[in-house]
């Protein structure tokens, strides 16, 4: 059963620099954030695989994030992301 207080991933990134901004850009909206999967010593020895850092949000503020980056707070053409949607 889904419950309000359980983690989802909102979005995935080949980069853990554009998830923490997405990170900040969440937090700074009231939506607590997490990311997963950014490990700096996997990164120096391996690299990060295509698609592997996840910010995650509770599942009962996952709506309001998809609000707040489709709002666009910010312009990187660079950034991209797999929003799950």
């Amino acid at each position: 059963m889904e419950k309000d207080d359980d983690i989802v991933v909102f979005a995935k990134y080949d980069s853990p620099v554009d998830a923490n901004i997405v990170k900040g850009v969440l937090e700074s909206n009231g939506v607590i954030a997490g990311v997963m999967g950014d490990s700096t010593a996997n990164a120096l020895m391996q690299g990060f695989p295509q698609g592997t850092i996840r910010v995650v949000v509770f599942r009962k503020d996952l709506q309001r994030a998809l609000e707040i980056m489709d709002s666009k707070p910010f312009e990187n053409p660079d950034m991209e992301a797999d929003m799950e949607e």
